[in-house]
This record gives structure tokens, sequence and C-alpha cells, in this order.
């Protein structure tokens, strides 16, 4: 009668795979259609440049004489002359001989859409130009129209954030599959393996798991720059509280009363004011924003990550004041942290391998998500049929 007691006082303990399945199924149905689809814009942004100028050779692609290329002012004339109802908000300087300067010329009135206008830096010739954001499958937008559908669907701020939500999730998923993963700690080489002679049932759900388990690292990083890229502000509040993080300073500066178009320093001049206590910098790119009335320059240096300048200097554009001069790796450990999100995310922190990996683990991410609709699907019938 005391076994029989005992017996009966006996609950039965809490069980966290049950829990974890239903989690990882019902994140999976959630957020598959955005995971596949980022997977596979990633795969195709991650060659961006190279994918955009085959597409357009007669926008990004310009011969090379034996002259040196013309200064930057002469650029900035021919786009502004060809179009002297915008102004120049962006500079994308050549980074190899061959290619052309791409600038970026909202409308001064707004309205008009923003356009891309592509000179040759040689010649100065205004090779073209095409607007920005146009949905359309043609070879002229097709990459812009990927990139853009990658950021947010082209659907605006409401799906940035919803994306930031299902990066959030996913960061969580992810340790919840690697606990489901490993069902027996003695034979966790299994599940890396696909068995592909068995067919079926097996190999779809081999492939699913150990897909997952091939890129989890690179993956669990997507989600993680995920959420920094769509929760901007949040992420990096969030960062701050555990290390203080330094604000970047074009992001700090107070709007004008009025937006200014023609400041009295123009961009040749900034590059000048910016290079004379830097030991003439070798620059990347240049902004230049009418509401604060100011240029933030990007130049190369050592401290660099990926193949972007990382040094940010930020001159006032009424009175040519150097503001700051400042590398984004900088400061404390935050920063360093935050530096290295876009790197990560793009694989170019790691070169040409790791643009590679990117790209074949968005492919894998996307098999990932399709063939866990699949074993869900076959599980759902397998119960309906039990049902019936």
């Amino acid at each position: 009668m005391a076994q029989v007691g005992q017996t009966a006082m006996k609950r039965p303990g809490f069980r966290v795979r049950p829990l974890l399945v239903f989690w990882h199924r019902w994140f999976g149905i959630f957020a598959t259609l955005w995971l596949a689809l980022m997977g596979i814009t990633g795969s195709a942004v991650v060659y961006y440049g190279e994918l955009d100028t085959w597409l357009n050779p007669d926008l990004r692609q310009v011969e090379v004489p034996d002259a040196s290329r013309m200064p930057a002012a002469a650029w900035l004339d021919s786009a502004q002359q060809a179009y002297p109802e915008r102004y120049v908000r962006f500079i994308d300087l050549p980074d190899a001989a061959g290619k052309s300067v791409r600038i970026s010329m909202p409308a001064r009135a707004g309205g008009a859409p923003s356009i891309e206008v592509y000179v040759d830096p040689y010649s100065a010739e205004v090779l073209g130009h095409r607007e920005h954001d146009v949905v359309s499958l043609h070879p002229r937008y097709l990459m812009n129209f990927l990139y853009e559908l990658h950021l947010d669907l082209h659907l605006g701020p409401l799906m940035v954030w919803f994306l930031g939500l299902v990066s959030l999730l996913w960061i969580i998923d992810h340790f919840a599959a690697a606990y489901l993963s490993f069902p027996k700690l003695k034979k966790w080489m299994a599940s890396f393996r696909v068995r592909f002679r068995q067919g079926g049932h097996k190999t779809t759900f081999d492939l699913h798991r150990a897909g997952a388990l091939w890129v989890w690292p690179v993956t669990l990083a997507l989600a993680v720059s995920g959420v920094y890229f769509n929760w901007y502000e949040g992420f990096v509040r969030t960062v701050d509280a555990v290390s203080p993080v330094t604000p970047r300073a074009i992001f700090t500066l107070e709007e004008v009363e009025q937006p200014v178009f023609d400041p009295a320093i123009s961009f040749p001049e900034a590059f000048d004011i910016a290079g004379q206590g830097a030991g003439d910098p070798e620059f990347d790119m240049a902004s230049y924003n009418p509401r604060t009335a100011a240029y933030e320059l990007r130049a190369y240096d050592p401290r660099d990550i990926d193949g972007y300048g990382r040094r940010m200097i930020v001159i006032g554009g009424e009175d040519g004041s150097l503001i700051s001069d400042r590398h984004s790796t900088e400061g404390s450990a935050g920063d360093v942290f935050l530096a290295w999100q876009y790197p990560l995310h793009s694989g170019k922190a790691f070169g040409a391998v790791g643009r590679a990996i990117i790209f074949v683990s968005g492919i894998l991410l996307s098999i990932v998500c399709i063939t866990g609709i699949m074993i869900w699907a076959r599980k759902r019938a397998a119960r309906r049929k039990r049902r019936s």
C-alpha cells in the first residue's frame, strides 16, 4: 500500500522539449515567408555592385584613358548643369579604375523622386541617370528593386518595424532550434548529416535540421544585425545601457530653420578642409544634409573593418568648421560592437570568403524555410488522417 501511495503522489515533471517544439513550429509558420524572402534577396544583394555593373555597363563602367581623373568640382558641375532643379545629396566615389561616379540628386522642392546620376570621372561627362525606388524587373532597376525589397519589401516604415520583430523572435528561435536538433548528445554528429539516399521525408527532415545547423552562427549574426538595422534606436539604447555608445556626430546636429540647398562651402571645399589635418586621406563617399547644413565625408583608414571608409569627418556647410573627426571603431566596446554589425551582415568583414558565406547562407536559409513548411504539412496531414 505504501508503494501504491508513493506512486500516486508522483507528478509529471516540467518538460521543455514539447514547449520548444510548439514554439519552433509556430514561429516557423509565422516567419517562413519573410525569412525566405530575406534569404533570397540577401544573397543577391551580397553581389549588388558586380550584378548591377553587369546589367548596366553603360552607367557603371567607363574607359580608362591615359589622363588622370578630373577634380570633383568638374563632376559636380556637370551633374548640376544637367539637372539644375536638383541638389547633390550624396557622392559615391569610384574605388577602382574604370568605374563611374554615382551622385544622388533629390529635387529641391520635393515631390519628384530622387535620381542617381552617373558621371565619367575622367571626362566629367554625364553618362545618364535613373530614378530611385522604382518597382521594376527591368535590368536598369532590378538590383535597386531587390535591395529595397530586402530592406522593407517596398512597404515602408511599418514593414521595417515588423521585420525587426521577426529578427528578434528569430534570435530566440535559434536557441530553441539548436536544443531540438540534438535529441541525443552522444549522436550529435548525426544531426549534421543528410541522408540523400533515403529520399522522401528523411531527406527533407535532414535538409531542414542539418542545413540550419551548418549556418547557425551566420544566421544568428544576421538575426542580431537585423534587429540593429530595423530597430536602430532601440538597439543602440540597449547597447548603450551595457557599454556607453558614442553618437554618430551627423545625427546629433540641430536642424536649421530652412533647408540650405546652396551652402557657402561646396563639396570640393569640404574635401579640402577635411584633408588639411588628415594627411591627404583617400575619400570613399560624401553626403550633404540641407536640414542641418553639414557634410559628412567618409575616408579610408587602416582601422576599417570592411571595404568602406569608416573614418567620418563632419564639416559645417556654412562656416567650414570641423565638427567631428572620428572612426566608427573608436570608443567603447559598445561602439566596436555596433561598428561590426554591417560588415558581418554583408560578409564584407572577411572579404571575398565572407561574402560567399553570406551568399550561400541566404540560399540555405530559404531551403530550411521551405523544408520546414513541408515537414509541418506532412505532420498536419498525418494528424488529420488519424482523426478521421
